[in-house]
């Protein structure tokens, strides 16, 4: 089976994307000084007292 230019092109673009990517990766933010948003209570809702 042999390849269409215009496939064997897309191919290419797909493949150089890929390889740009792996190698100019942007970086991660680091956020070391923040605490995440998810799983996190208010100080006003924690209290010393028991409520009953």
């Amino acid at each position: 089976m042999k390849l269409r230019k215009s496939t064997a092109a897309l191919i290419a673009v797909w493949f150089a994307t890929f390889v740009l990517y792996v190698f100019v990766k942007p970086a991660t933010p680091d956020h070391s000084g923040f605490s995440p948003i998810a799983n996190t209570i208010q100080k006003s809702m924690i209290s010393s007292t028991q409520a009953r």
